[in-house]
């Protein structure tokens, strides 16, 4: 084995530039496998940092409609204790935590409550102090908090003597008793934890409000089919128990794991993992064409060898030896390559909220991939040309340099089937970038209903110990806007329970007089909105009328809807005047609305943006209105610059609440460009990918023709003697390279359709079947594939014929 590595260290010395090639095309692919793997590794495979994470599970609710849910405050106390199948049950809950102290400026934290037992669940401990203990979590015990560590050290600085301090948590004075190692977020990014018995909204609450999450961990040798098991039967004694709020509600439980990676997190990264894959496979068959194009100047030392008594494994050894080498070399070329892009990718993530836990570093499993990757790489392609110099036959070999027999047929189609291997592979991945890159012009040139130019928005959170009933809130929304408008920056502002795509409340739609009583119910979207909602934001209304002051008194009952809805539920028709009922399940029952609508506005999307076409909404009155929550969202319209303004709107909160944050400022274009971001960085990802699978298939082309004209130098020399005309002489080449496109192409399309329907849930507005898409593909291949065999082949016109025909 030393004496072949010696002698493939020589040979690639020799061929040096057949080996700079081909390692730079297998650091491009090993280097983007090791980089998308480190991804993949940190979000799928790793998981979260617990003992034994596969025990841990996650357990929730589902009602008819197949509507996911999480768990109420008094189910869970049934099912902890009735379940035997675990033996650790946790519930949480993470509303947004308003820190405050004498002297210091409130800040919000994401914060959570959380059982007593939740950190040993998890098996956590504190770094300084401790967590909570059973005596924590009763009614009436001392309010007590534990930090996490980014808060100890940028609100505390890592004072020590923060233990015992009492801090205001959501206007709750408590004393803190530990800090939490840093790293350690849970549930996912976390800063501070308060136990379950201190949530005040836990007092009172149906069985309805379905909004903790719960965790558990499996009893030893207790299988999740056989807590499903168990968990079925206690739901359906609850449905019986309380048919009003629990009928028809099952359980759900999965692994952590898969909770938190939902389906369309695990299609990008897998889908990224095969673009890559593919990249790779794309490299390899370049590699491999470049070796079978030396096999006919091996051909003779392989005769050689055989005829001096080498076995065909022998020599099949040595190739081999020479493949894995270049792979190798361009496995250590590729390291620092996908380290850039980790480090890339890194920045690029770091606002947009994944877990604490999925970190991208090359640990120890990357590193086994990229060796494993690097091994296989070089046995896939120095397989096919070591399998066919091994063949090689002496007699052939001295035949006429060994340029023709069975050995040149049989390397032309090694070559041919790579090729059209390199195009389909390559159509598939543009497809998919095609697709993804469409979705995000889609986003962008998305038009949105109004505009966004100096508008500011805004959140704060109304916490419960404070503000507990709806009258409370309200009144402190009015004072606030009274005090805004007040402020010369602005030149309007607003109210709202959702900005524009951020989100809405889903209600079920009748129509007086026209909707089945027996049929399901249509689903529509809500958003309570000030009376200057309208102007403010710049959304026109283009029947009836806007809402006014006169709107926000109780009784009023009026309702504006855009024109999707109208649309949808009165084509043809006039809505004004029209009655609605929109019928929502709240905490205390299920509340029944009837509405007039007054005014229809032009369509603004509120809930997701990968639709087709975008949502029926309903605005109602913001003072009016059903209770919207604790969290206050403000838009407004700066007269200049939106950073002076700022500081002002900071200042104007604190002189009504000095204890009131005010967090997510952000422009509304900062605020869209939020909701892009996955198809910015994702579509990018795929755009790359493919702009080098597309590189690597024009070289691969390139070096094929180039060097099908050395070999048929001759050939050349004597039909130009003849008389054969350079268009001739092109087409004579260009004509394999049509026929194997072709090929390529036709296997291909089937792959990109594939692609299409795998990637359809995560496209914006797209059946990932766009015709325009896979045929612009098709015509870029094409052009592609023929410019990078014109110039080969319009050298071969420019031979000088005496020189071909003494060509050797």
């Amino acid at each position: 084995m030393l004496q072949d590595i010696q002698f493939a260290a020589r040979v690639l010395i020799k061929w040096r530039w057949m080996t700079a090639v081909a390692v730079l095309a297998l650091a491009l692919g090993i280097g983007a496998n090791s980089a998308v793997f480190t991804f993949v590794n940190a979000v799928l495979l790793r998981g979260v940092p617990f003992p034994n994470p596969d025990r841990v599970v996650a357990l929730g609710t589902q009602d008819a409609r197949g509507r996911r849910f999480g768990v109420s405050y008094y189910d869970f106390l049934d099912i902890r204790e009735a379940a035997k199948s675990f033996s650790e049950i946790s519930l949480m809950g993470q509303p947004p935590f308003n820190v405050s102290e004498q002297g210091t400026s409130p800040e919000r934290y994401n914060g959570a409550y959380v059982s007593a037992n939740t950190f040993r669940l998890i098996g956590a401990q504190a770094v300084l102090g401790r967590g909570f203990i059973p005596e924590d979590d009763l009614d009436g015990a001392t309010p007590v908090v534990v930090l996490g560590f980014n808060i100890w050290q940028s609100r505390y600085a890592g004072d020590k003597g923060v233990l015992g301090k009492t801090i205001k948590v959501n206007d709750l004075p408590a004393t803190v008793v530990g800090v939490m190692p840093q790293g350690m977020q849970f549930p996912p990014n976390t800063d501070l934890w308060l136990p379950l018995g201190q949530a005040t909204v836990n007092r009172g609450q149906s069985r309805q409000v379905r909004n903790y999450q719960v965790i558990a961990r499996l009893a030893d040798g207790v299988t999740i089919q056989q807590a499903r098991s168990e968990l079925t039967t206690i739901v359906a004694r609850l449905a019986s128990d309380f048919p009003q709020t629990n009928q028809g509600i099952e359980p759900t439980i999965v692994t952590y794991n898969e909770r938190v990676n939902g389906q369309q997190i695990r299609l990008v990264f897998w889908s990224l993992m095969g673009a890559v894959g593919f990249v790779l496979l794309i490299a390899c068959s370049n590699v491999a064409n470049l070796l079978l194009a030396r096999s006919a100047e091996r051909a003779k030392e392989v005769g050689v060898r055989l005829s001096l008594g080498a076995s065909r494994g022998r020599v099949i050894r040595q190739l081999l030896v020479e493949s894995v080498m270049l792979s190798l070399i361009g496995g250590l070329l590729g390291l620092p390559l996908a380290y850039a892009g980790i480090r890339v990718f890194d920045s690029l993530t770091q606002d947009v909220g994944k877990p604490y836990w999925m970190v991208f570093s090359l640990d120890p499993i990357v590193l086994l991939f990229f060796l494993g990757v690097c091994l296989a790489t070089g046995i896939i392609f120095g397989l096919a040309p070591a399998l066919h110099v091994s063949k090689t036959s002496l007699n052939e070999v001295l035949k006429e340099g060994g340029r023709s027999g069975s050995s040149g047929i049989r390397a032309n189609r090694w070559t041919n089937g790579l090729l059209v291997v390199q195009v389909a592979l390559t159509l598939v991945l543009l497809a998919g970038a095609g697709f993804m890159m469409r979705s995000f012009l889609v986003l962008y040139s998305l038009d949105l209903g109004f505009e966004t130019p100096r508008l500011l928005t805004l959140q704060i959170n109304l916490n419960d110990r404070k503000y507990p009933t709806p009258e409370l809130r309200n009144n402190f929304a009015r004072r606030l806007t009274e005090r805004l408008r007040g402020i010369g920056a602005l030149q309007t502002v607003t109210t709202a329970s959702n900005f524009p795509l951020g989100g809405a409340a889903g209600l079920d739609l009748t129509i007086d007089g026209r909707t089945d009583p027996n049929a399901r119910k249509p689903m529509v979207s809500m958003v309570s909105v000030s009376a200057s909602y309208f102007n403010a934001i710049g959304i026109p209304v283009l029947r009836g009328r806007g809402f006014t002051e006169a709107d926000e008194t109780p009784g009023r009952g009026g309702v504006i809807v855009n024109q999707r809805f109208a649309d949808m539920h009165f084509k043809g028709e006039d809505p004004i005047g029209r009655q609605i009922t929109l019928t929502e399940e709240r905490p205390n029952g299920i509340e029944v609305r009837s509405q007039t609508i007054i005014g229809v506005s032009t369509t603004v999307r509120q809930r997701e943006i990968q639709g087709l076409e975008p949502d029926a909404v309903v605005y109602v009155p913001y003072f009016t209105g059903p209770d919207m929550g604790r969290t206050v969202a403000v838009v407004t319209r700066t007269s200049g610059e939106t950073a002076a303004a700022i500081p002002l709107i900071r200042q104007a909160v604190l002189e009504l609440d000095p204890d009131l944050p005010v967090y997510n400022v952000r422009t509304m274009d900062e605020l869209l460009a939020q909701r892009r971001w996955q198809y910015q960085i994702f579509g990018g990802m795929f755009a790359v990918f493919a702009g080098i699978a597309l590189l690597l298939a024009a070289v691969g082309l390139y070096a094929v023709m180039a060097y099908s004209v050395t070999q048929r130098t001759r050939e050349i020399g004597v039909r130009m003697v003849l008389g054969a005309p350079p268009g001739d002489v092109v087409w004579l080449f260009l004509r394999r390279t049509v026929v194997l496109v072709a090929i390529g192409l036709t296997i291909g399309m089937s792959g990109a359709f594939g692609v299409g329907k795998l990637l359809q849930s995560i496209l914006v507005q797209s059946n990932g079947r766009e015709v325009a898409v896979l045929l612009s593909i098709a015509l870029l291949m094409v052009i592609v594939a023929v410019t990078a065999c014109v110039w080969p082949a319009r050298r071969a016109t420019r031979l000088n014929p005496v020189a071909a025909l003494r060509y050797e």
